[in-house]
């Protein structure tokens, strides 16, 4: 140890024979100061480290903890992190601050370097891009998504999954009395209507065989990867990715595993391009090519890698998150289950087999429903954080202070749980928020309720997403009752998706006729 570790140890073990009272009253005191800080809602700044070590110790309950502290901090805090590591970040959940940036000045609020460093597997996508590339592609999504053959390939499909994939499905568990887990159910339903919306195949991951696939398995490495790289400075995992260990070499196999894929995806069509009549989302983007100089100038190929990949993944996480979520207040709220199937009773519907399904336009009318899916959306949004960048110093609504470059984080999941935000009542379920006296969905600003973005990047697909969440929530309420499994603790998951630590498990049974 040395004669200064040596020495250390003689003035402590002189200390305690000679001072003992001393002795005792410090290690009170700095146990008591440590237990209090441990204890505090809201951060401790320590010297060097920062705020990190109170960070670490509340990360099993990120988001209830995030929640927690804004709440306190008046929903605006800046949080530091250890020196030289370029941590520190400004965390709201203030929808005036919300409206600053995403609708007053998006322009100054960009993505930003650091975050296209970490979805780096995305390329430039429409997720991902800024200025000039993200102004082209928004342009070319939404006359993709507003296609109305597009838009009706979606529709249909999803109905298809419902019928042929999903209720059979549930019909099997429930005749074996299986215990399921709902998340892994709606994953792979979600898995297959995304690859056939966008690349047109169905790689049938839902069945009662419970496939393996490596493209989905590759696409979970990559999502994994990403969140680790969230939690950790970008020196660190960039380090991890230049000697090719950890989650950094799993992420660059997943990788090439992706762009196998879809690059087949993409010489197939090709081979086909004298007849590319099919109205998924890669056709339709390469029938678009001829129209745009824009698209003439990319990396065509590598385009539309990023295009599909980013919009299966934003699509398949975003449904499957929402679903699992819903039924989770379905389960707890038997309330609301009560009313959603006495409002589809009055809708028409159609056999389809032993089930019964509705269409997407039937369920233009079923307010309840549409006001349940909303209200899942406040309480447990599928992107619990929105991310920006600063390109200019600033000062926001709230007052707070904002450098150039400094990162800017909104916590959707906190914004739900604000009372002044929402409420008294904003802790509590209640689909009946979102419907006006006249019996018509109610409208609250996108700064509020951000679950769909907001501002020049609101989501284009919002409406194509409800209406899948929809025939789903529609014909498994109606064709069956799920009661969770007992004991089973439901708790959200640190990642990147409101995805749940465990799983959601329960019993499907069959539904008396109604």
């Amino acid at each position: 140890m040395g004669s200064i570790g040596c020495s250390w140890l003689l003035s402590l073990q002189t200390l305690f024979y000679s001072y003992p009272e001393t002795l005792l009253a410090l290690l009170s005191f700095l146990t008591f100061s440590l237990l209090r800080h441990r204890h505090t809602i809201l951060p401790t700044n320590w010297p060097v480290v920062g705020m990190l070590p109170t960070l670490v110790s509340e990360f099993p309950r990120l988001h209830d903890y995030v929640t927690d502290v804004l709440r306190l901090s008046g929903c605006t805090l800046l949080f530091r992190g250890p020196w030289l590591l370029r941590m520190d970040f400004l965390l709201t959940c203030d929808p005036s601050n919300v409206n600053h940036v995403f609708n007053l000045h998006p322009d100054n609020y960009p993505k930003g370097h650091e975050f296209a460093d970490i979805f780096d597997v995305l390329g430039d996508s429409i997720l991902i891009a800024d200025s000039d590339s993200w102004r082209f592609q928004r342009r070319l999504a939404h006359s993709v998504l507003g296609d109305r053959l597009f838009r009706s390939f979606v529709a249909d499909t999803g109905l298809a999954k419902v019928r042929n994939g999903l209720l059979p499905f549930l019909d099997h568990m429930a005749a074996n009395g299986h215990v399921v887990d709902l998340e892994d159910v709606f994953s792979r339903y979600s898995f297959d209507t995304a690859c056939t919306t966008v690349l047109g195949v169905d790689f049938l991951a839902l069945s009662v065989e419970f496939p393996t696939i490596p493209f989905a398995e590759a696409i979970q490495e990559a999502e994994a990867a990403l969140h680790l790289r969230h939690t950790m400075p970008s020196v660190c995992w960039k380090l991890l990715r230049w000697l090719n260990i950890g989650r950094e070499r799993k992420l660059a196999m997943a990788r090439v595993v992706i762009d196998k894929f879809i690059f087949q995806e993409v010489y197939k069509r090709k081979k086909q391009r004298q007849d590319l009549s099919a109205a998924d989302m890669l056709t339709v983007y390469m029938n678009w090519r001829s129209d745009s100089e824009d698209m003439r100038k990319c990396n065509y190929d590598q385009f539309l890698r990023d295009t599909t990949l980013s919009f299966m993944i934003a699509g398949k996480e975003t449904v499957a998150t929402s679903l699992v979520w819903f039924f989770y207040m379905v389960c707890v709220n038997p309330n609301v289950e009560a009313k959603i199937v006495e409002e589809l009773r009055a809708l028409p519907s159609e056999k389809a087999g032993p089930y019964v399904v509705f269409d997407a336009d039937v369920l233009r009318r079923s307010v309840y429903l549409h006001a349940a899916f909303l209200e899942t959306l406040r309480l447990f949004p599928p992107v619990p954080f929105e991310e920006k960048e600063a390109a200019n110093a600033d000062v926001l609504p709230s007052g707070a202070k904002v450098s150039k470059g400094m990162r800017i984080i909104f916590s959707l999941y906190a914004m739900g749980r604000m009372e002044g935000v929402w409420g008294k009542d904003c802790m509590q379920f209640r689909p009946e928020r979102w419907i006006s006296k006249g019996g018509r969905v109610r409208h609250e600003p996108s700064y509020k309720f951000l679950a769909f973005n907001s501002g020049p990047r609101s989501c284009l697909g919002k409406d194509l997403a409800l209406t899948q969440l929809k025939m789903v929530a529609a014909a498994m309420i109606y064709n069956f009752h799920v009661e969770l499994a007992e004991g089973h603790a439901v708790v959200p998951a640190n990642s990147i998706v409101l995805q749940l630590q465990n799983g959601l498990m329960g019993a499907v049974k069959r539904r008396s006729t109604i």
